[in-house]
């Protein structure tokens, strides 16, 4: 079973990891935990649910200012196995509901961090409606696929921040650089992979990159719309994290 201090540090490496995801709407119940967030431009949604409920978890609430819990869960007093993470609740219209985090190590020393309220969490995400598509391309990134893409963005994505997909032959192929082909370079992302997909929609490399980094550390799949749509799916043995990017028009 997942403990609080699980549950905050992989939440915490799964969002403020990215770099620009800065608050998580929390909803708990006694079976189940389930998160959602978004980035600033609105160009990521993050829906994910943890494994195992964490009955401290109950109601809804916010996760605000992820740089700050980020700052606090990595200290190393914190990562030690006597450290502890604890949810202090507080007593509203006679109903306890989660307040704050309290956590405190072998020492004595301890952080407190505030959880955000429902309605100002709600009014700070207003979170796009993903409604669901049907994928047709699915496959799993490897490291080393991602890596290469990593290299070749460091060095196209000064000329165009976005990039493009199509199937040729069983392989996916990712498309970066000048969009009037002046510049321009083509990766084979993907081998021996179903389905079709032709060449119309643009994502953001910096974010997909991003997200794909994390999920090296589990288990990854990608899907990909004809629709308009992407998804990366990473499941930490803690929770799964479905990261979903609707697609730019190219």
């Amino acid at each position: 079973m997942s403990t609080v201090k699980d549950a905050v540090q992989d939440i915490v490496r799964m969002t403020a990891g990215l770099g620009f995801i800065n608050a998580v709407k929390v909803t708990g119940s006694d079976s189940e935990t389930t998160l959602d967030a978004m980035d600033t431009e609105r160009t990521v949604i993050v829906k994910a649910s943890l494994h195992n409920p964490i009955t401290e978890f109950s109601g809804e609430f916010g996760l605000g200012n992820l740089g700050f819990l980020a700052g606090v869960t990595n200290l190393p007093n914190y990562k030690e196995d006597s450290a502890t993470i604890a949810v202090v609740g507080r007593e509203r219209n006679g109903v306890e509901s989660p307040d704050h985090l309290l956590f405190t190590d072998a020492d004595g020393n301890t952080d407190q961090y505030r959880f955000m309220s429902k309605e100002i969490i709600e009014q700070t995400l207003q979170t796009v409606k993903f409604k669901g598509t049907e994928w047709d391309v699915t496959f799993e990134p490897t490291k080393a696929k991602v890596s290469e893409l990593t290299a070749v963005a460091g060095i196209y994505g000064g000329i165009e921040p976005n990039f493009t997909v199509k199937t040729e032959e069983g392989n996916l192929i990712i498309t970066v650089g000048a969009t009037d082909g002046s510049l321009t370079g083509k990766r084979t992302f993907a081998q021996n992979v179903e389905g079709e997909l032709n060449e119309g929609y643009a994502w953001p490399l910096t974010q997909v990159l991003a997200i794909l980094k994390l999920g090296m550390s589990g288990h990854c799949v990608m899907q990909i719309s004809k629709r308009g749509a992407l998804q990366i799916s990473i499941d930490t043995g803690i929770g799964k994290y479905d990261y979903i990017l609707p697609a730019l028009t190219v």
